[in-house]
């Protein structure tokens, strides 16, 4: 993997970080705005980035081996949470915040980061289109788990597992995106550059579509430019996330840098280096390198902010996982890229 590319790609997405920390700095928006904006992100941009990344590209995947790649990422979500379990033991954390921290060094920020960076490097083509059909996957164990196994852990007791949370937006978007891939649905001209209500054209062929398939392209086109703003929005609510906080506060106690090192170094490593002979053993799986980077970049990714929704919820560990929130999103510019460039 061309190690320039990413940084060139990440360097993109600091810098719009960058401007929702400033922009938020100066009062330009405010804990309000950034509500708002996690709920277009999460009910509207995210789920029409998964749709439209399907029914846009032809994918050269057999929907028969999808049992196996869910099976293949539920295993690195157990690896992830083994590897968070003893290091909340190593770092000697207190007995009700151990939750916290295998929480913390287990899930990723797979809707405002991941599936952000992975359109990226599609975009530059540095991954296959593929690649997004991983990332959904992915992102539907992330869903299950999460309001699942990781509200639990945050709440104890008090915490109902709730299928309305499940069945969110962005679960629904990635289950509809997966039927149209095992249905094999595309639009009209895929593999072309560029459609228009006119045509199609790549390299100076012409796809001219008929009247139907002219009404799909339109019909899909507000879905294609919803799903394009997600990149940008999902780094300006993270930036001003940060902004938000009281930084001077938030960066001390060494636990917090213990696990943050967990989450954006250990984890995404040592999950690496036990799927990898696994996957040099399974002759019949297409593309096993695409599926790595994807599940690598998912756990190199700075700590699910659904973590910090939990404890404002539960009113419970607030302040260790603000810790880690804020950490790991700053430190998550300088590792993510390192580490793709060494190990993928």
């Amino acid at each position: 993997m061309d190690s320039t590319v990413i940084f060139q790609q990440m360097f993109i997405l600091v810098i719009m970080m960058g401007v929702g920390f400033l922009i938020r700095r100066l009062k330009i928006i405010d804990d309000g705005s950034n509500v708002t904006m996690s709920k277009i992100l999460l009910r509207v941009t995210v789920p029409a980035t998964l749709v439209y990344s399907i029914v846009s590209r032809r994918l050269d995947v057999d929907p028969v081996q999808v049992p196996l790649f869910l099976g293949i990422i539920l295993l690195s979500f157990a690896v992830g949470a083994a590897v968070s379990w003893v290091a909340a033991r190593a770092i000697r954390a207190p007995r009700e915040e151990v939750g916290a921290y295998i929480n913390l060094g287990m899930y990723g920020n797979v809707n405002f980061m991941s599936i952000p960076l992975i359109v990226s490097l599609i975009a530059v083509d540095v991954l296959p289109a593929e690649a997004m059909l991983y990332g959904i996957l992915y992102n539907i164990i992330f869903n299950l788990l999460i309001f699942s196994v990781g509200m639990k852990l945050i709440g104890g007791k008090e915490a109902k597992i709730n299928l309305k949370m499940i069945l969110s937006p962005v679960m629904i978007g990635g289950m509809l995106a997966l039927f149209f891939f095992v249905i094999n649905f595309q639009l009209p001209g895929v593999g072309f550059e560029t459609c228009t209500h006119s045509g199609c054209y790549l390299y100076g062929n012409v796809f001219e579509p008929t009247a139907m398939e002219t009404v799909l392209l339109t019909a899909f086109a507000p879905v294609r430019m919803l799903g394009a703003v997600t990149a940008p929005l999902s780094m300006l609510l993270l930036g001003s996330t940060i902004g938000g906080m009281k930084i001077g506060e938030l960066v001390r106690g060494w636990r917090n840098y213990a696990i943050t090192a967990v989450k954006l170094v250990v984890v995404p490593v040592i999950v690496f280096f036990v799927l990898l002979p696994m996957f040099n053993g399974i002759a019949a799986l297409y593309d096993y390198e695409t599926l790595l980077t994807v599940i690598f970049i998912a756990n190199a990714s700075p700590m699910a902010i659904s973590v910090a929704i939990f404890t404002f919820n539960y009113n419970k560990h607030k302040e260790i996982v603000a810790k880690g929130l804020l950490v790991s999103t700053l430190l998550s510019a300088i590792t993510m890229p390192i580490l793709m460039a060494i190990f993928l």
